[in-house]
């Protein structure tokens, strides 16, 4: 700060001779004071001496402080190593001042950006489902006798889950048998129905003798008749005859034919009966795991439309991978691609898949595509429900961009980096990817050709590097 010293006016050589200053207020004619006027002249030219010279020692007392000032922090600043916030002379605008060389004066480490040809991935997310999943009912109506299973009871095909009481099955069992028998003894049979004759059949036979003897003494009387021998009524009771005998043949051949009927009937009602009761054990319809138990024992159960449902049985083994892809990838997808993935409940793991099934339509709510893959799941690690991120190889080679770890600095959902450009760091927003074994991905914000600071804990952008 610099003060400007004021120029005092000329002042008129002082002379002995008085100088008289007249006020035409105060002017009277007939008197005058000499003695006082003069002593007034004085008083105000010293006062005006005075008032110059406090301005002009304030003013060099102001500009030598600031200048001391400004030199001890200086010296403080060198001392200590430490950059002075804001040179002296320059006025402050809310921003601090940096020189040239910047901010650090060590060598910071910096890193070329890692660039990496790989297979193109397509990364999705979808859910782990069951292979088979079954809401096993009953086909019988009972009461649950026995519940062999539990949650969580890994069953194969075939095993027994729940037993239903049999005893009312059993009984129309035996009863069917027994309607069987009866008939099979009526038409004579011991064995194999496809093996039975009508014609062979006691009745059936006798009736057919009848018939033939009938037809023979027609034979005989019409030729007797024709010679007169015999009268006409002779002749039309023989005729007569002839036709009872026919009808009781064709009558006792519909008879036997409608026992072997009924006797087929019973046999099918038969089969029922037995499938009744076969029907009171419920079976697995496949190797799984028992993930509900819906019956307990003493309980109801019903059959039909309304039938009761026992257990719910999944298959996990393998599992099915559903992804949904967006409309715009569904020309890379194709059956047998690999597909990697990881679930929350194994962060450390990477599981393995391949396409299996895709779907013929996209939904046209979310305008995507469902996409199955199919899970080896030997161990059971995996449960059907998890959610999963996954990365579907494509046929097409990619460029991926890799940095340090340690070169990524986050602010909440933002990322960023510091790219050394001409020897200044200058800050770029990035989209970060996965991260492993100390690198992370770089999806957009970089071009591979890049160098940035290792570690920018004490970079700001625009800090040259070196």
């Amino acid at each position: 700060m610099s003060a400007t010293l004021t120029e005092l006016p000329e002042l008129p050589e002082l002379s002995d001779e008085p100088v008289y200053i007249e006020h035409p207020a105060e002017r009277k004619p007939t008197e005058s004071k000499p003695a006082l006027k003069q002593w007034n002249l004085l008083d105000r030219r010293w006062l005006l001496i005075g008032a110059a010279i406090l301005v002009a020692g304030g003013g060099w007392y102001v500009y030598a402080s600031g200048a001391s000032g400004h030199a001890g922090e200086a010296g403080k600043s060198a001392a200590s190593g430490e950059r002075d916030p804001q040179p002296v002379g320059k006025a402050s605008l809310g921003f601090v001042a940096k020189d040239a060389k910047g901010a650090s004066s060590g060598r910071v480490a910096t890193v070329p950006v890692e660039v990496v040809q790989r297979s193109g991935i397509l990364r999705l997310t979808g859910s782990l489902i069951a292979d088979e999943r079954s809401s096993v009912a009953s086909n019988t109506s009972g009461i649950a006798a026995e519940v062999r299973v539990d949650r969580g009871s890994i069953v194969r095909k075939n095993d027994v889950l729940v037993q239903i009481d049999p005893t009312d099955a059993k009984n129309k069992l035996a009863e069917g048998q027994a309607m069987l028998e009866e008939l099979k003894a009526r038409l004579g049979l011991d064995g194999d129905l496809s093996k039975f004759v009508p014609e062979n059949q006691p009745e059936v036979r006798l009736a057919k003798a009848s018939a033939d003897l009938a037809a023979s003494n027609l034979q005989r009387a019409r030729e007797m008749f024709a010679k007169k021998v015999i009268s006409t009524e002779a002749y039309d009771q023989t005729k007569t005859e002839y036709e009872l005998a026919t009808q009781r043949y064709r009558q006792s051949l519909l008879l036997i034919r409608q026992a072997f009927q009924a006797c087929q009937t019973a046999s099918v009602k038969l089969a029922i009966l037995e499938k009744a009761v076969a029907d009171t054990t419920i079976r697995a319809p496949f190797d799984g795991w028992v993930a509900e138990k819906l019956v307990s024992v003493g309980e109801q159960i019903s059959s039909g439309m309304q039938a009761t449902k026992v257990v719910t049985l999944v298959r996990v083994d393998p599992l099915r991978l559903a992804l949904t892809v967006p409309q715009q990838n569904i020309g890379c997808i194709q059956p047998g691609q690999a597909v990697r993935f990881r679930v929350d409940s194994f962060p450390e793991r990477t599981f393995e898949a391949t396409v299996r099934f895709i779907a013929p339509v996209v939904t046209n709510d979310t305008r995507s595509m469902v996409v199955e893959a199919v899970v080896p799941n030997p161990d059971g690690a995996l449960r059907p429900g998890l959610f999963a991120t996954a990365e579907l190889l494509l046929s097409q080679k990619g460029t991926e961009f890799f940095v340090p770890v340690t070169a990524v600095q986050k602010m909440g959902e933002v990322a960023k980096v510091f790219v050394v450009r001409d020897g200044i760091a200058r800050e770029q927003v990035v989209a970060l990817g996965d991260a492993d074994q100390g690198k992370v991905a770089i999806r957009s914000g970089l071009t591979g050709k890049e160098v940035v600071v290792a570690r920018p804990e004490r970079i700001r952008d625009g800090d040259a590097v070196r």
